[in-house]
């Protein structure tokens, strides 16, 4: 692999999906008991203060019963089981919002009244705690851009948390024999998470290669050409494209929302009609909002879906070695991507060497994460319980591109010693690599699912 295959140069970005707004519901808790406190229409003053929430954050607004999250507005004291009946069972997030910054001498009756979220928001938070109720909670001022950014992140991890207990993943065959870590309890994930495993046989996504139109290709051709920069030609290219749209429909075909795959078998690689490791296809997937594992693994696909859901990349990885003198460990794969693990590089798609002995090499794609924050996520099952072990740290910017994959460098924030707290709370050696801090999301998330989280 030559020393330039890094794909960060500027030219054609990715083609990806739409990003989807978290469709929440609010409710406005209010009760006209205080109505006489002020000399104006409190009931109008509070309904503004909702338009301002409304127009401030970046969500879809829905009717509670099409949301999957709701956002509580408390901004005075209210009777809580009135508002505790409108809740349903969707997650919560409860902002405790005020429009003054400082009580001056004139604090009166009114003030009490309209400032009251203090007051109103442990009435509410306290029958919460006694239902046992995950709820996020956060305390500020409606106008405090800050305050605005911390309820945005809560209602992603609310709505983060709803989609991924409605999760199916896709398992398409066994795990690779002997990979028992990264294999999975099919009943702990759907009885403490919610997410179904589909199983699948690897002959259906044989047979539907097999019945990929030429068209198809040609059109996912032009797609890759204009995204990558095509370094690999021929048999290993167009079996590589077939297999990214048999995967596409795949994923149609079974409602999937992430999967996990065993390419090394006679249906898969080993085999006569796909004959290469489709890392392409589990690579464009993935970077597309659907991620994919190899070799069977299902706990690194929750992980890589939990990424995804929280806003960010899902780079399915090893932690291949250690640079003692730096801290930094070397980040790569066997060919599986996300292109979001550097969205502003064109990456260089090429042969995956991993697998060049083969009778056809199929293709992946080469490059390197910039430097930035960054976060590991892992997902395990450890004394009958799920859990996630979140690893905060960054990216260094260094590369290492005779890995032919995408690759970089990650150091823990808590040093090398951080790495043998991963390993002790049960982490394999696949996680989900992704650019930015999303260590307290992940513990939000953590929160709503009632999901032990490990942070190291």
């Amino acid at each position: 692999m030559a020393d330039d295959v890094t794909g960060n140069v500027s030219g054609p970005q990715l083609v990806a999906s739409p990003a989807v707004l978290p469709k929440v519901a609010m409710v406005e808790p209010y009760w006209d008991f205080w109505e006489s406190s002020v000399a104006y229409d409190l009931r109008a003053d509070r309904a503004e203060l909702g338009v301002r929430v409304r127009a401030a954050l970046d969500v879809e607004w829905v009717a509670p019963d099409q949301a999957d999250a709701i956002l509580v507005l408390q901004t005075m004291a209210t009777p809580p089981a009135w508002t505790l009946a409108a809740l349903g069972d969707l997650p919560l997030v409860v902002w405790a919002a005020h429009r003054g910054a400082t009580p001056g001498e004139r604090f009166d009756h009114a003030a009490i009244t309209t400032e009251g979220a203090t007051v109103g928001t442990p009435m509410l938070t306290s029958l919460l705690v006694r239902e046992g109720r995950p709820f996020e909670l956060v305390l500020g001022r409606i106008d405090d851009p800050a305050a605005s950014d911390a309820v945005a992140a809560a209602l992603r991890a609310a709505v983060a948390a709803r989609r991924l207990a409605r999760a199916r993943i896709g398992r398409v065959g066994p795990p690779l024999p002997g990979y028992d870590c990264v294999d999975g309890d099919a009943a702990l994930l759907r009885d403490g998470l919610g997410v179904e495993l589909v199983a699948v046989e690897p002959a259906e996504l044989t047979a539907l290669y097999g019945a990929v139109a030429p068209d198809r290709v040609r059109a996912l051709e032009a797609e890759t050409r204009a995204t990558y920069d095509v370094r690999v030609e021929g048999e290993g290219l167009e079996r590589s494209l077939r297999a990214a749209c048999a995967l596409d429909d795949l994923v149609a075909r079974h409602g999937l929302d992430a999967g996990a795959l065993n390419c090394h078998v006679p249906e898969i690689r080993l085999g006569p009609e796909i004959g290469i490791a489709p890392c392409f296809a589990l690579g464009r997937s993935t970077s597309r909002g659907v991620p994919w594992t190899c070799v069977g693994d299902v706990l690194t696909a929750v992980a890589m879906l939990a990424t995804t859901l929280l806003g960010g990349a899902s780079q399915y990885h090893e932690l291949e070695a250690v640079d003692y003198a730096t801290g930094e460990l070397v980040l790569a794969s066997s060919g599986e991507f996300d292109l979001r693990l550097a969205p502003d590089a064109t990456p260089a798609l090429v042969a995956n060497d991993w697998f060049a002995g083969d009778p056809c090499t199929g293709a992946c794609a080469c490059f390197a994460a910039p430097a930035g924050p960054a976060t590991l996520l892992a997902f395990a099952q450890a004394e009958g319980a799920n859990r996630f072990v979140v690893a905060d740290g960054a990216f260094t910017g260094r590369a290492f591109p005779a890995t032919g994959t995408a690759n970089g460098a990650f150091r823990f924030a808590g040093g090398l010693p951080a790495w043998t707290a991963w390993c002790r709370a049960g982490a394999n050696h696949h996680s989900s690599a992704t650019p930015g801090a999303h260590g307290p999301a992940v513990q939000s998330l953590g929160r709503f699912l009632d999901v032990e989280v490990h942070r190291v």
